[in-house]
């Protein structure tokens, strides 16, 4: 039993039942994997659609065998894991998120914990799709988790981004922060969402750009959605159920477990990765020096589940939600020329032997001349589309929807515009979540990523994500962490 200032994961999730929305992308497989493995759950109900002509079971059998379960691939937990865990068919942008009357029905007497991890990464979508993925969704399912009389938890997954608003260079710490007319008057986030989803589309798209540049929100819909959606479920904190809010910074490969390298998305971090590595990636009009806040993947699921583990052990905050903030910025921080400059080297002693445009050197240019930075964007559009038709004849349309996504993210982090310079602290993790976390579960649940709590220095952990990077997208053994073939490829 762990002492009154501790609390145990295990301890707070063994024979419960979760339900989990997001558990077929990147963060909400990996708090499912870490639940079963190390919170020993009873029942997982996995909230899931079809997507691109798969069902929802066979979404799930990609989800199961791919590689962030490989620990449990052919041994008798890997058949526990497919008894323990059951498809609810689902949408979050259909009314009552498509679960039906009968799942609803099914699942209140038994769910003890409500994770809300889906969300749509795609930053260029319409307002209207923002809203209704996550405000209206997330409103659906809190409404929802307020009949199941079991509850202990209510977790929702932001994002570091939704703070956007803030004075440029700010330290961003975890707690609420409205957004505030020019008069000081908070913003009533439900007439807002009301009024732009009343509007035909085009028009509510205008409305929110000159919304978001009055309140010097300086980030996406994405962002400007999810500080919304924050406050919207603050109103729920301990009404009756205690509501967590996790804010992950641009997620990483994994770092330690349960599949070093194992890349899953190609956002942020992985998308300037492979911009560099075809050679597309070659100018910045960014300051080079303004932090880049990078976290890995199984940091971030681990202080999702601890968060929840703390607030169920009674340590959470009684007056508003439990804000916990993955990051590096404070704790190990991390500048925009360093990240760039890691991955060139990487590309430098091992680089992709096709699809691959530029001189092979590797290096990243830094201006402020806006006229340069603007031919080179023209030039490496024209590059970028030459590789994706080359991708498709080829037969390869992931990849090729690969290197789109990847210039699209150089492309937004390569603009000086929207630079921010926010720093993310993540006090409450470091204070509360790592030093209460019982000494038996410290292997396993990593709060922190710095080289004294991992042994892991920036350098080589981007040598390892550039090598599953590699590896997953250009299909090419790297000629570093040769051991992460057999789990990379088996994803492709």
């Amino acid at each position: 039993m762990p002492e009154q200032d501790q609390y145990s994961v295990r301890e707070a999730f063994e024979n419960t039942t979760v339900l989990i929305t997001g558990a077929t992308g990147y963060i909400g497989g990996l708090v499912l994997e870490q639940l079963i493995r190390v919170g020993h759950i009873g029942k997982a109900y996995l909230v899931i659609r079809t997507k691109r002509g798969d069902n929802q079971q066979k979404r799930l059998k990609t989800l199961l065998q791919g590689p962030v379960f490989r620990l449990h691939h052919g041994t008798d937990s890997f058949r526990q894991i497919m008894s323990k865990v059951e498809v609810i068919p689902g949408d979050l942008a259909k009314p009552q998120c498509g679960i039906s009357e009968e799942n609803q029905t099914r699942l209140l007497p038994e769910v003890q914990y409500v994770i809300h991890a889906a969300a749509s990464i795609q930053f260029d979508n319409p307002i209207h799709t923002d809203l209704t993925l996550s405000y209206v969704a997330s409103k659906t399912i809190a409404d929802f988790a307020a009949k199941m009389k079991r509850l202990r938890c209510f977790m929702y997954v932001s994002t570091a981004y939704s703070n956007a608003h803030l004075k440029k260079y700010s330290t961003v710490h975890e707690q609420l922060y409205p957004l505030r007319e020019q008069d000081g008057r908070e913003v009533d986030h439900a007439a807002v969402v009301g009024r732009l989803l009343a509007m035909p589309v085009e028009e509510a798209q205008q409305e929110v750009q000159v919304i978001m540049k009055r309140l010097s929100f300086n980030h996406t819909n994405y962002g400007f959605c999810k500080n919304l959606t924050e406050h919207m479920l603050a109103g729920y904190h301990n009404k009756p159920f205690p509501v967590c809010i996790s804010r992950p910074v641009s997620v990483g490969c994994i770092a330690k477990g349960p599949c070093p390298g194992y890349v899953g998305n190609t956002s942020g971090a992985t998308g300037i990765i492979l911009s560099i590595a075809c050679g597309i990636g070659t100018f910045q009009s960014r300051t080079p020096d303004i932090p880049y806040t990078l976290v890995p993947g199984d940091v971030a699921s681990s202080v999702i589940v601890a968060s929840m583990a703390s607030t169920a052990a009674g340590q959470g905050c009684q007056d508003s939600p439990n804000i916990t903030q993955a990051c590096t910025s404070c704790s190990n921080p991390l500048t925009l020329r360093q990240l760039t400059d890691s991955i060139c080297h990487y590309f430098r002693q091992d680089p992709p032997s096709k699809d691959q445009f530029g001189d092979g050197k590797y290096t990243v240019e830094w201006t402020k001349d806006l006229e340069k930075y603007e031919r080179w964007w023209a030039q490496g559009t024209r590059y970028t589309q030459q590789l994706a038709r080359q991708l498709e004849e080829q037969g390869r349309p992931k990849s090729a929807a690969r290197v789109r996504t990847a210039w699209k993210v150089w492309r937004t982090w390569s603009s000086g515009g929207g630079e921010t310079g926010l720093r993310f602290d993540d006090s409450n993790v470091q204070k509360k979540l790592a030093s209460g976390l019982v000494d038996s579960e410290k292997d396993d649940v990593v709060l922190t990523f710095t080289q004294e709590a991992t042994g892991i220095s920036w350098q080589a952990y981007m040598d390892l994500y550039c090598a599953g990077a590699k590896q997953l997208f250009f299909h090419e053994k790297p000629k570093m962490h040769l051991e992460l073939e057999p789990v990379i490829l088996s994803n492709l």
